[in-house]
């Protein structure tokens, strides 16, 4: 579960901060395999952002029992 949710944090980062254009390549490689409709690579922006979001959901109430024992 830790490292799905730091896995998820650490995705998350690379797609919302577009670390060495990794939005725009992985919208690319998506593209190629599934229809996209109205999506672009500032959506995977956006996505990697909830990912950061939802991996901070499924950490912190370990560290809240880890830090108030």
């Amino acid at each position: 579960m830790y490292l799905g949710a730091v896995g998820m944090i650490f995705a998350g980062l690379l797609f919302a901060f577009n670390v060495k254009g990794v939005s725009e390549k992985f919208f690319h490689f998506v593209t190629k395999y599934t229809p996209v409709g109205n999506a672009t690579p500032k959506t995977m922006r956006f996505v990697g952002a909830g990912w950061v979001f939802v991996g901070l959901i499924m950490f912190l109430p370990e560290l809240f029992a880890a830090f108030s024992a």
